[in-house]
């Protein structure tokens, strides 16, 4: 296991602090110079090799005293010269993860033994060599310096990032921001998967076997032991060559290099194991990937950030729904009120901060189960819902505004659901159906729209999406059996005429198609110029996008016109 592995619970600077201090005239012996200018991959890796802290013992078997992560510094007692002998002093060393071995020339020898030298070598080992002059005392103290400013900067840098990632936590899509926020500190990838949704911020490089990656990581974790109010972390290595072009969401992938590179890589349980899940990914698991390895402040940002993604997939949990049954509430269901109008722009913006772009009116949105659909080992079968779905529509949605109601969710977005998140919600046997745009100011008027698509939708087995131009297979036959589903459909079907301006179009429209496409009887009905018919006529065909021509798109019109309004 490499030192680095075994130490991180203690703060490190990399070899390179000594190597590159002029004052020292540190001579690397081990790896061999011309290897090192060969490879690259292995120089950086060499360079930082971590230090936690300075020892000398002059031992010929040190290993039982010293810590992963130490530096030995010897002047060489028990090097012999032998090679089987010296072979065999530096394979303990490494065994013990010792991080380098450092030698000091005279009183014990006047230059460091090939032996020795080749003995490292074959390890890649690192061996530095100081010159005579070179007091140890001296070497320790810097670095002692270096490891207490690194203690410092340490903290410092992670009660910034645990305030970023504890911000980044309230914000919208949470566990995106999460993922960026964990990624961004270094050159690394970080990558969330809850379910079968994953998210990746960093630089991922082309070749990541990444979905076998986390197969194995996931193994590894339900095979770990409980301890009581932890979470374990499990590691592992990849080696990917190249860069690729973009992978995904937050992703900046780098072009131009083919030599592979090697990845440590930590994964943590992110959320609870008995926590329903509706997909088929499993549970939550949080990855981070560095090169060449992860240092202490990287693995206490992973416990963080898995932590706080198991708060969020908690929600909404008893508090949580209460506030979001009351905010639910206040947005739907209170009388109306006379707001003034620097309350109601101070309402408007904190939505449009919620929502988390620039929403300006939103739709409501209702998801119910399709009741002819069996999900499988789903507990929940038929149209039944649990609290817990709401967990479910947040995510799909991407809003906060989600609420458990008589067998439904209820919700409000800033935009209308994607064809991709539609398509998603029916594979998981839900039925979705959303209201056109509202101003912030009218979200219950939405909610009631929403409500009647929902009915429709209930009908039809399919979604209801009243800010989509409407489909010709929209307007059920079954709509005369329930006066809601037939306004509903409706109102979806000749949406485009029902505004205020549309209304002198929509009547000359109604009175012709009573007479059956008659031009002089509706000129007479209406009392206008027959010529006049025929431009209000032509003016609602246009907006409508229909063939009047069609005799059953004809009688779809009349009998949507006739259940908006009965009278006609």
């Amino acid at each position: 296991m490499h030192p680095s592995t075994q130490a991180r619970d203690r703060a490190t600077v990399p070899l390179a602090t000594l190597l590159d201090a002029p004052e020292f005239e540190a001579q690397l012996l081990s790896p061999a110079a011309a290897e090192l200018a060969a490879d690259t991959e292995l120089a950086r890796r060499i360079r930082s090799t971590p230090v936690a802290s300075s020892i000398v013992i002059e031992l010929d078997d040190p290993g039982g005293y010293m810590m992963p992560g130490d530096l030995l510094l010897i002047t060489g007692l028990a090097i012999t010269g032998d090679p089987g002998l010296d072979r065999a002093y530096v394979e303990r060393l490494h065994a013990a993860g010792v991080s380098a071995l450092v030698f000091g020339l005279e009183p014990v020898h006047a230059e460091v033994p090939d032996s020795l030298i080749d003995a490292c070598r074959a390890l890649d080992f690192p061996l530095v060599a100081l010159p005579q002059h070179i007091y140890f005392a001296a070497v320790t103290s810097m670095l002692n310096r270096a490891l207490e400013t690194e203690r410092t900067q340490a903290l410092e840098a992670m009660n910034t990032l645990a305030r970023r990632l504890t911000e980044a936590s309230l914000q919208h899509r949470p566990a995106q921001r999460l993922v960026e926020q964990l990624a961004q500190q270094g050159t690394g990838w970080a990558v969330l998967q809850i379910e079968d949704e994953t998210y990746r911020s960093g630089e991922l490089p082309a070749g990541l076997p990444l979905e076998t990656t986390i197969a194995e990581l996931r193994d590894r974790l339900s095979a770990q032991p409980r301890t009581r109010g932890t979470l374990p972390t499990v590691f592992t290595t990849v080696t990917a060559g190249g860069w690729g072009p973009t992978a995904g969401s937050g992703a900046r992938l780098r072009a131009g290099s083919d030599s592979a590179t090697e990845y440590e890589v930590a994964a943590h349980e992110a959320g609870p194991r008995r926590a329903r899940s509706r997909g088929s990914g499993g549970g939550a698991i949080l990855l981070l990937g560095r090169a060449p390895r992860l240092t202490r402040t990287d693995l206490t940002a992973l416990q963080l950030a898995a932590n706080l993604v198991g708060l969020v997939l908690q929600l909404p949990a008893a508090q949580s729904m209460a506030v979001d049954q009351l905010l639910m509430h206040l947005m739907t269901d209170s009388p109306g009120v006379t707001v003034p109008g620097a309350e109601r722009d101070r309402f408007a913006r904190l939505l449009t901060n919620s929502f988390g772009g620039d929403a300006r009116r939103a739709h409501a949105v209702i998801a119910i189960r399709d009741p002819g659909r069996a999900l499988g080992n789903d507990p929940v079968q038929g149209d039944g819902t649990v609290a817990s779905d709401a967990a479910w529509l947040r995510r799909l949605l991407h809003t906060p505004f989600v609420e458990h109601r008589a067998r439904r969710l209820r919700a409000f977005v800033g935009a209308p659901p994607s064809p991709g998140e539609l398509a998603r919600a029916q594979e998981l046997g839900w039925l979705l159906a959303v209201s056109a745009a509202h101003d912030f100011g009218d979200l219950p008027s939405a909610m009631r729209e929403a409500e009647e698509h929902a009915r429709a939708a209930r009908h039809l087995r399919r979604h209801i999406d009243g800010s989509a131009p409407p489909a010709s297979e929209t307007w059920p036959l079954g709509a005369a059996a329930d006066p809601v589903v037939a306004r509903a459909a409706a109102a979806h079907w000749v949406a485009p005429l029902l505004g205020p301006d549309q209304a002198e179009a929509r009547r000359a429209l109604t009175v012709w198609l009573h007479h059956h496409g008659a031009w002089d009887r509706t000129a007479r009905e209406l009392e206008l110029h027959r010529n006049t018919v025929r431009r209000l006529v032509a003016e609602a065909q246009t907006l409508l996008g229909r063939d009047l021509e069609d005799p059953l798109e004809r009688a779809r019109l009349l009998l949507a016109l006739a259940a908006l309004d009965p009278e006609e």
